[in-house]
């Protein structure tokens, strides 16, 4: 599975935008937008550390992504590092 659109807009940290940091946190909200984070916890709650991008922008550079396409709303999805298991939980938030 892939993400479509390939367009997607989804919320992404800025070490993420920036590629500082790889996405190893995944959030599909119940209403259906997506967050890819570091999964760190140095973020403050200012918008400013957040932006949104369009998911094929994430997917060129990690194709691993799309493992989770299929991610149900409500859930998120971790793991240590890239090419890592996806671990799927409840989303506590």
């Amino acid at each position: 599975m892939t993400f479509s659109p390939n367009n997607l807009g989804v919320i992404v940290c800025n070490h993420v935008r920036d590629n500082l940091r790889p996405v190893l946190l995944a959030t599909h909200y119940e209403d259906g937008d997506w967050a890819f984070t570091c999964g760190e916890s140095d973020h403050s709650d200012d918008s400013d550390d957040y932006t949104l991008v369009g998911v094929g922008h994430l997917t060129e550079r990690d194709p691993s992504l799309n493992r989770i396409s299929d991610l149900e709303r409500g859930f998120c999805a971790e793991r240590k590092s890239i090419g890592g298991d996806w671990r799927r939980s409840l989303d506590p938030g």
